[in-house]
């Protein structure tokens, strides 16, 4: 299958695809509303992925022997994500948590400005703006059935996500072209899971919640992150998020047909100004 990696277009099909995923896997997620699911939905993601590329001829076992560091690195970085964005997702509202998740662009564009790369300009202002009304239309009253307190937390939590996705984004986008995609993905989810395996020492769970957990991330994450590193090959860092935006969609559209309670006119229109400003971000930049 490596021809598929082959060129920007098959990259970005790629890229769509994996986003596409996620967005279900958000969407399974908030449904579900678990906010201690980052270690057994990382475990049902990791294991498979690691067959796989053993089966396939990518050597897992040499892979991580050979970079460890890197592999610790990135487990640390993912649990850390996918614990405040399950943590997030939990809380709500959905719409606002997942575009605020996917806010990576803006960050680095942030990084970039710290660094005295980029000049602060009115446009980065702009973005910043839009991005504090977004937060402020769900904190300010009730909106999607969450109440302000709540509101806030998850958009908090969401940002801290968004700060992992930005620091993991420069990492996948320096490694992705010289690593086997199945197994670093893998190997990013299995560290990902070791790392954030005492949040489920907060209480008990069904069985068969757990087990939801751990097929969601088998069939949705783990292929998404698979899609991702292949991607990654061909595509830059705006690039890929401004595409992510397109997780937003899908986990919004899959809410509002499966819980209706997230889904509110302020939480539409904070969703707007979020996409809004990644999407500055992006133009800026090309």
């Amino acid at each position: 299958m490596e021809y598929l990696g082959g060129g920007k277009r098959a990259s970005i099909a790629l890229l769509l695809a994996g986003t596409s995923l996620w967005g279900l896997f958000s969407a399974g997620l908030a449904v579900l509303g678990s906010g201690r699911a980052g270690p057994l939905v990382s475990a049902g993601a990791a294991v498979p992925l690691l067959v796989v590329a053993a089966a396939t001829g990518g050597r897992p076992l040499r892979e991580l022997r050979s970079h460890p560091r890197l592999y610790l690195r990135l487990g640390l970085l993912e649990a850390v994500n996918i614990s405040l964005y399950a943590a997030a997702l939990s809380i709500g509202p959905v719409p606002v948590v997942v575009a605020l998740h996917l806010t990576s662009p803006i960050m680095l564009l942030g990084v970039a400005v710290v660094h005295r790369k980029r000049a602060m300009n009115g446009r980065l202002l702009l973005e910043a703006l839009l991005l504090a009304a977004a937060i402020a239309l769900v904190s300010w009253r009730p909106a999607g059935g969450v109440d302000a307190g709540r509101a806030l937390l998850g958009c908090v939590l969401a940002l801290g996500s968004a700060a992992a996705v930005t620091a993991l984004i420069m990492l996948v986008a320096r490694e992705s072209a010289h690593r086997d995609p199945t197994a670093a993905a893998g190997w990013q989810l299995a560290f990902a899971a070791a790392l954030s395996a005492p949040f489920l020492l907060g209480g008990a769970e069904s069985g068969q919640r757990l087990l939801v957990q751990l097929l969601l991330g088998a069939a949705l994450l783990g292929p998404g992150f698979a899609l991702y590193w292949r991607a990654m090959r061909h595509v830059d860092a705006p690039t890929a998020g401004a595409l992510g935006l397109n997780e937003a969609v899908v986990a919004s559209i899959v809410v509002a047909i499966l819980d209706r309670s997230q889904i509110s006119l302020l939480t539409v229109i904070a969703g707007v100004l979020v996409a809004i400003a990644v999407l500055l971000d992006v133009r800026e930049r090309t």
